[in-house]
């Protein structure tokens, strides 16, 4: 008698049915105010090396300024897919 029980109780189990994931829309707010742009540092007159130096600067600078921007716009555009 336990090993019938045992065994609906383990067949039972292989029965369940799969947990579902329920995708919902959630209202998020999107950009309330534009970032401030960096200030970008000035390129010296003279010497390669220090307008190398400022150049590159002022990428790193524009290029985090563009990915914080693609990140605000993606947060109001971006749907489940």
């Amino acid at each position: 008698m336990r090993a019938a029980l045992l065994l609906a109780c383990m067949l039972s189990g292989c029965a369940a049915h799969v947990p579902m994931t329920e995708m919902l829309p959630l209202a998020v707010p999107c950009i309330s105010s534009r970032p401030t742009a960096p200030s970008l540092p000035a390129v010296p007159p003279s010497g390669i090396y220090p307008q190398a130096q400022a150049l590159l600067a002022r990428e790193k600078l524009r290029a985090a300024y563009e990915r914080e921007l693609e990140a605000l716009l993606d947060a109001c555009v971006a749907g489940p897919s």
